[in-house]
């Protein structure tokens, strides 16, 4: 028998709400990988700005405007065993209408080929994909929906022109950055339980750290550094006043 978790039919409701809401305010910015994007094969690439090597392998994955996907693929960052191995900058603590409340902490931005596993094609030649790894932590007492608060923002003259007109200005944010399409994996849990997965939706144990990387779906110039990229939250499920807020890179 299924379990009925208490903040389930707010969710349910919550879900079609933000869907709507970012449709909306981001003109019809939405992910173009799927559920099938999942099972993308790994392979070694040339980065710009972050790690070589494989791409961390997803646990979880979540495309923009769309709830948390129901597969689960284990997965770790080489050499990142725990949340005290990471540095963060300073901490943004966020929560929901339906009472779950998690924290942000930002660790790193960076560009690169195929920065998830879950990456379909590369970007054209000449170009590349941004992405941000942070930290997010069920700051509650039970556990949370598996949910992704934050998206990426891009300096958007770094945008190439082709894809400059999905890329989305959004308030409190800096008028020199827009934010792309993204792409969310889940690609370590930091020593912590795997995420549950409950009917279509999956969830973090209270007190859990997982580590997860956001990165864009639509290419960027390669003369994109960290400098160039920021992580906001503006959907006005965790920020009610439509302001964006800062999640702070260390």
């Amino acid at each position: 028998m299924t379990r009925s978790h208490p903040h389930h039919h707010a969710h349910r409701r919550q879900k079609q709400a933000r869907s709507s809401v970012r449709l909306g305010i981001a003109g019809g910015v939405t992910g173009v990988l799927g559920v099938a994007a999942v099972a993308g094969l790994i392979v070694v690439v040339r980065a710009h700005g972050g790690e070589s090597g494989p791409p961390p392998r997803p646990m979880a994955v979540r495309t923009s405007a769309s709830r948390p996907q129901s597969s689960v693929r284990r997965g770790t960052v080489p050499g990142v065993r725990s949340l005290d191995q990471l540095k963060t900058g300073t901490q943004l603590d966020v929560s929901t209408p339906e009472g779950f409340s998690y924290s942000l902490a930002a660790v790193k931005a960076g560009t690169s080929e195929r920065p998830l596993a879950s990456t379909r094609t590369p970007p054209p030649e000449g170009d590349t994909l941004g992405y941000i790894d942070y930290v997010i932590t069920n700051t509650g007492t039970d556990e949370a929906l598996l949910d992704f608060p934050a998206d990426l923002f891009v300096r958007r003259s770094l945008v190439p022109a082709a894809a400059r007109g999905r890329c989305m200005p959004q308030p409190g944010v800096p008028d020199a950055l827009c934010t792309l399409p993204d792409h969310t994996d889940v690609v370590n849990t930091l020593g912590f339980a795997p995420p549950k997965s409950e009917d279509e939706d999956q969830y973090i144990p209270a007190g859990a750290s997982y580590l997860v990387r956001v990165a864009t779906d639509m290419p960027v110039s390669t003369g994109v550094t960290g400098h160039d990229l920021g992580l906001y939250v503006w959907n006005p499920r965790f920020a009610p006043n439509r302001h964006a807020l800062e999640v702070r890179l260390p």
